[in-house]
C-alpha cells in the first residue's frame, strides 16, 4: 500500500472515531493523546507481525480528532520505560520497525511504574489540555505497590489513564487500579480485549473512551482541568 493510500486509511479511520467521540460528547475537546506499549517478552509477536502498528494507527486517527497537536506521544516499558519520537500522520509508516524494532528489544520484564512516573514528570504542572493516556499491557507487572503509589498523586493532575488489558490474562491488579482508593479522583479506566487486532473500529473507540468523559467532568468539577 502507498503511503497516500495509508494516509487515506488514517483519515477514514478517524471518521470512525468522530462519531464515538460525538456520542460521547466530547467534540469540542482538545487534549494531548499518549500511547503506552508493553515491550515484555511475550509481547514479542505483537510487534512482529504488525499488530501493534495497526494498534498505533488506529490510536492516531482517534488523536487527529480532538489531539491538541495532531500527534500522539508514545512511551515504551517493560523493566525500564522509554519515551520515543511522537507520531503524526506524516510519520506513522513503518513506526514500529524504524523506530521500536531497530532499537528495543522486547523481551523485558513487566513493570507499570516506570512510564507512569515518566508521564507524571512530562505532564504535571506543564500541560495547558488535558492528557489522555492509553497503557497497552498483556499481562501482570512486579511493581504494584510502586504503581498504586504514583497513580495516587497523578490523581490531582489533568491526566486520566486508560489501561487496557490485551490477551487471556485476567488482569486482576488492573481491576484494583480501576478501583484504587485514596485518589483525588477516579483517575484510571480498565478495558479487557481477547484480541486487539480483531476487536472492530467502532467498539474499539467506543470502549476506549467509555470513561473519559466523566473523568473530564469530575476533573472540572475539582479544578484539576478549566
Amino acid at each position: 500500500m502507498s503511503i497516500d493510500l495509508k494516509k487515506k486509511y488514517i483519515i477514514d479511520l478517524s471518521k470512525k472515531a468522530s462519531f464515538s467521540i460525538n456520542q460521547k460528547g466530547i467534540e469540542n475537546l482538545k487534549a494531548q493523546v499518549v500511547l503506552v506499549l508493553d515491550i515484555s517478552k511475550s509481547m514479542n509477536s505483537l510487534y512482529k507481525s504488525g499488530v501493534i502498528q495497526n494498534v498505533i494507527e488506529r490510536i492516531l486517527a482517534l488523536a487527529l480528532n480532538f489531539d491538541d497537536d495532531g500527534s500522539i506521544d508514545i512511551f515504551l516499558f517493560g523493566t525500564n520505560a522509554y519515551s520515543l519520537p511522537s507520531v503524526t500522520i506524516n510519520d506513522f509508516d513503518n513506526y514500529v520497525q524504524n523506530i521500536i524494532l531497530t532499537k528495543y528489544k522486547i523481551n523485558e520484564a513487566t513493570n507499570y511504574a516506570p512510564p507512569l512516573k515518566l508521564i507524571y514528570d512530562k505532564y504535571c504542572g506543564k500541560q495547558s489540555v488535558p492528557v489522555f493516556v492509553i497503557f497497552i499491557t498483556d499481562g501482570g507487572n512486579a511493581d504494584k505497590k510502586e504503581t498504586e503509589n504514583i497513580i495516587r498523586p497523578i490523581s490531582s493532575e489533568p491526566i486520566f489513564i486508560q489501561f487496557v488489558g490485551i490477551g487471556a490474562d485476567d488482569f486482576p491488579f488492573l481491576r484494583k487500579l480501576d478501583q484504587l482508593t485514596g485518589r483525588v479522583i477516579d483517575n484510571a479506566g480498565f478495558m479487557e480485549v481477547n484480541d486487539i487486532s480483531n476487536i472492530k473500529d467502532k467498539e474499539l473507540y467506543d470502549r476506549l473512551l467509555n470513561e473519559f468523559p466523566q473523568w473530564l467532568n469530575n476533573a472540572k468539577e475539582k479544578k484539576i482541568i478549566k
